[in-house]
This record gives structure tokens, sequence and C-alpha cells, in this order.
């Protein structure tokens, strides 16, 4: 991996991303990076612990040895750090440590990192805090979880926390195929757990906490749940501890915010505050205090503190920007009404984040080549495969916007067909004066908005990005709002011959001039899958072409010379992904756009090839 993919990804993980570049850089000189092949040992359980270890790419598997038996704990992906608990703790490794598939890996000698940390405290915290994580089990019993994630759930009364207790352990279950509990606990004995489980079950009482007994008050559903009365506050830490020993993911519902006084037993052992609140300006209001109060009094920086707001019940009709204005907090998802399909899909949103199994599709530039796209598409679609973002450049935006529009593939078919007629339709009468294109840019903006009217943003069903360069900045922009039509002609406007869309206060021109295939901008979002449909021929591609053909059109030589100066871009894009599907478009021409039926066959059966690969990556629906 060269320096600036290391990079890159090191800036954009959560481990890092608070670090400023030239503490990246000192971070990389202090480092080095080493190469894992397929069943690899990189440390053993009980080996010395010497080094950090961060994941740039590929998948370690956490073993642990137990009366002779190699018992698979956990596995490790891009972006997450491991040999903690032993760097800071000088004791052995706990587990042994192997990599699954060829991985490049961060290593930095145990004191070095020591040092940076305390140069750098406003990441040590988070060590801190990642220590704290790691579990280690007793030498009784094999450790059985290597890392697991806390999540209070915090609200007023009647705010929906059970309710979304309940559906949020089913999907994150589902999702992941962890293991994850939920947690009601109360001041009395009245629950309403068991009305959604329609099982019953006694509550256990905190202060007969019993390690060997807690079992027994577990109720097994699509995930495992347990009431827990609260009559004393002195052992939640060790009852929460014990609980982690067991669990990957523990959501806990803490009383209403009215009924208890004192909540720092249940804020202080958490990883993340799920905050549920009515869209009532009072209890705006109040939220914001009391979220004021989670970030001077607790020290929770602002991405750990999730605010979630539900659009049933009674309501002021505020604005969003309103909300947020008093609030003085982003608000990280809003919950339909409980009885619609699409409060289940706001839940897997949730769940697949909080899961890191959010998956990302990165469609790249290419002219006619791009109607491959939707023959990928198609073949997702078949195999149940989820995608929660969908990002495109130039011709790859408007495939992506479609999609994202919830276009059925015979409609994104039918609309691509018409839209390629209407490209290769375009005459040049419409010189622009002064020549900043052959072409002005509203001619560009009119055949975009033939296809896709006045659909804005607003309008999608699934997250999209559409990638332009700025003119201006000179740098790569990511168009999220607005109107789609003007979006995808700005990531279209190929420089030269279509003069440069005016998009709010930029100049912008095609996408691919610096991401030719968008995988880093997928990164920037939080996906943690990436799949890559990278439509550029390979040099090896481009030279057999050449030498069957005796005519070439201009467009060809244009092309042509852009890939070439694109080529870096397009390996190191590549070398980002989890998939990369290439379809074999030899014999098509980059403008042959009446070709679009044999294009997406090509984009199908390309897919086909690595579906099974797709499937390892974990991105069903549900």
């Amino acid at each position: 991996m060269d320096i600036a993919e290391v990079k890159f990804i090191l800036s954009n993980s959560t481990t890092f991303n608070k670090l400023n570049e030239s503490a990246i850089d000192e971070l990389i000189l202090i480092a080095i990076i080493k190469e894992y092949k397929k069943g690899q040992i990189i440390y053993k359980q009980f080996d010395p612990a010497d080094y950090f270890y961060f994941i740039l790419k590929g998948k370690v598997v956490a073993s642990v040895s137990y009366e002779n038996k190699e018992i698979e704990i956990d596995l490790l992906k891009r972006c997450m750090s491991f040999g903690i608990i032993s760097l800071f703790t000088d004791q052995p490794h706990s587990i042994t440590a192997k990599a699954i598939e060829t991985s490049y890996i961060l290593i930095v000698e145990k004191e070095k990192f020591k040092q940076f940390l305390t140069k750098y405290p406003n990441i040590s915290l988070d060590f801190s805090r990642m220590l704290s994580q790691r579990v280690r089990a007793q030498e009784a019993r094999p450790k059985k979880i290597f890392q697991f994630r806390r999540i209070a759930i915090l609200g007023f009364s009647s705010s929906g926390k059970t309710t979304y207790l309940y559906k949020l352990c089913k999907v994150l279950k589902k999702v992941t195929n962890r293991k994850v509990i939920g947690i009601e606990i109360s001041l009395t004995d009245t629950f309403m757990l068991p009305y959604f489980i329609k099982k019953e079950q006694n509550a256990l009482l905190l202060s007969k906490f019993d390690e060997n007994k807690i079992f027994e008050n577990i109720i097994s559903d699509d995930a495992d749940y347990l009431l827990l009365k609260l009559d004393t506050k002195d052992l939640f830490g060790d009852f929460l501890n014990f609980i982690s020993e067991n669990y990957h993911f523990i959501i806990y519902e803490v009383p209403s915010l009215e009924m208890i006084d004192v909540v720092d037993e249940f804020i202080d052992v958490a990883d993340y505050i799920d905050f549920i609140l009515f869209s009532q300006l009072e209890e705006l209001k109040r939220s914001s205090i009391f979220i004021g109060e989670l970030k001077n009094k607790y020290s929770f920086t602002q991405d750990r503190i999730r605010v979630l707001v539900n659009e049933f019940g009674s309501k002021d009709n505020l604005l969003t920007q309103e909300k947020l204005t008093i609030l003085d907090h982003p608000i990280y998802a809003t919950l339909p009404p409980i009885s619609t399909d699409a409060y289940d899909k706001a839940i897997t949103r949730i769940s697949r984040q909080l899961g890191e199994v959010v998956v990302g599709l990165a469609l790249g530039s290419g002219a006619a080549y791009g109607f491959s796209h939707i023959g990928v598409l198609k073949v997702l679609e078949e195999h149940n495969v989820t995608v929660d973002l969908i990002c495109g450049t130039s011709m790859g935006s408007v495939i992506a916007a479609l999609w994202a529009l919830g276009y059925k593939i015979f409609e994104i078919e039918r609309l691509a067909k018409e839209f390629g007629k209407l490209l290769r339709s375009f005459s040049f009468f419409g010189f622009s004066i002064p020549f900043r294109g052959l072409i002005r840019s509203k001619h560009l903006e009119h055949l975009c908005k033939k296809i896709f009217g006045n659909k804005s943003f607003y309008d999608v069903k699934h997250a999209l990005k559409i990638v332009a360069f700025d003119f201006v900045k000179k740098q790569t922009t990511v168009i999220d709002s607005g109107p789609i039509y003007k979006a995808v002609a700005a990531s279209c406007a190929m420089p030269g011959i279509f003069e440069p869309v005016k998009f709010k206060e930029e100049l912008l021109l095609d996408g691919g001039i610096l991401n030719p295939l968008p995988t880093k901008i997928l990164l920037n979002y939080n996906v943690n899958r990436v799949i890559a449909v990278n439509i550029t021929p390979t040099q090896e591609e481009i030279f057999r072409e050449y030498k069957k053909r005796n005519k070439h059109h201009i467009f060809d030589f244009i092309f042509g010379s852009i890939e070439t100066m694109q080529r870096e871009f397009i390996n190191k894009a590549v070398s980002i992904a989890d998939v990369v599907i290439h379809p074999n478009l030899e014999g098509i021409g980059w403008m042959e756009f009446e070709k679009v039926y044999e294009i997406i066959e090509r984009g199908k059966l390309a897919a086909i090839e690595k579906i099974e690969e797709i499937k390892k990556l974990e991105c069903y629906c549900v």
C-alpha cells in the first residue's frame, strides 16, 4: 500500500479522524506497514504484547484456546484496532490473531505508541474508553467476546423507548448475527417488553444478581431480553460488566428521566446514548438542557449522543432547522409511525450503522459503458443484497440517481435508453460563447431534466451522493441536496465538451476528473463494505480494442486520453474496495449508446461472477 492510501484510511477512521494531517504523518512515520497472507498468524494467545495493531485492509479472526480447542470469538475488519488491552496492561495477549485473507496491518511499537498518545490527548481518551470495552474473561472460563458496545436508551415518559429497544435488538441480531441483549430497567414491577415478546418472565432484582443464575432470567426470542428491577444502583456496574462478557451489543432502557434523579450509573458505562423525544416545543427545550449536561458533565462527544425524533403523536409544526436550533445538536434519525413499514426501515438503517455492516456501491464514469451499472443493480436486487448508500460519478451518477429515486430496473432501462438517445442527438449548434465548452450547460441540464423532472434529494428512497469537480477550488465536491437533474448534469459535464454547470455558487464539471470511481467518497460516509463497479477499460483492454478497429471516432481519442490520465485514480479506488466488479466491454465503443441492452447484459454477467464474493460481505436485506 502506498503512503497516500494509508493516510487516507487513517484520516477517515473513527479511531484517528480527530487528528490533523501533521499528526497522521507523524503516526505513519513511527509505524510500519506489514502484509499478512491468508492463514498467517499475527500473534498468539499468551505472546508478549509489544505492538499496537490497526487493520488498513483485510480481515483478521480473533480466537482463544480452551480445553485443547480453538474457539473463534470475533472477526476484525478494516479500520479496527487490536492488541489494546495487553498494550496498556503489560499482560500477555488474551487472544490469537490470524489473517483470514491478505491483510495490511499498521503496526506501532508499544512505547512509541504510548508516547504518541501522550502527545495527542484528544484520541488518548478514546483509547481509554476502548480499553474498558475489551473484555478479559476470568481465567476459569474462556473469553467469549473480544469487543462489545453498550447503548443506553434515554428519554421522557411515553417517548417510545421500549418499542425502539425491542425493534432495535431484533433487527440488529438479524443484520449482524452477533449476540444481542435488550434490557428493560424499571423502578417498579411494571414492564413493557413482555407485551412485545409475548412471553412472561420474572424480573431480576439487581440486589439478587448472581453470575451463576442470571441466565435463568433471560428471555430468548429473536434476540435475548432481560427485565431488570432496580432495587439498588450499587451493583449495576458489576452486572453490566458480566453481561458484556457474553454479548456483542448490550442495549438497555433507562427509566424515564422524570422518574429518576441520578443517571450517572447508566451513563458513565455507556458507549452511546440514544436519546428519543417527541417533536414538541417543550420537550425539545427539556431535551436540549439534558443533552447539554451529557456533553459537559459526562464529557460525551457529539457523535456519541444520537438524537432520534418521533414523527408520530402530537407535535409542533416546527421546521427541521428550528428543531436543530432548539436542540443545539444534530438529529441522528427520525422515527416514523410505529405501525408503518417506514418505521422498520428506519430501524434497519440504524441497526446496520450500529452493527457496522453499511454497504456502499460506487458507480464509475464511462459514457455508454455506464449502462452496465444497470445489469449490476439487477443482480444485486435478485440476490437481496442491501445497498445503504449509492455514489455515482458522471454516467454512474445517472444510474445511481435513478435507482436511489426508487425506479424499478425495467424503468431504469427505459429511462437510461432515452437518456442515451438524447445524448446522441446533441448537435453542436448550441456553441457556448466564450468557449467554455462546445455545448452550453443549459442544453445538458435540459436533457437531464427530461429524465429527472423536478425531483430533488428529498425524494430519494436510498441515500445518494453525486460527485462533481469544483473548477474554481480545483477539488472534488459531493452533492447531496437540491435538484437531482442539476447535480447529474454537473457530474456529467465533460470538460471541453460541455461548459461548466452553475450549481449554487459553484462552477462544476465532470466528477470523473478526480474521482472516476468514487470509493473514497463512500469511506467518508462511514461505509463499512465497499462494492465498486469499475467500467474503465484496463490498459490491456484498450490496446486489444485499438488493434481491432480500423477507424476511430473523435470521442475514442477524447475518452481514451482521459482514461489514461485517470488510471492512477482508478487503481487507488480499486484498492479500497472490498469487491470490484469489472464488466468486459470489449467490442463496444464509448459512445455506442444504442447498444444499451448488450451493455446491461455485460454488467449482469460481471456481477454474477462476483455475487458469491459479495454475499460474504454480510449485506443481505432483512
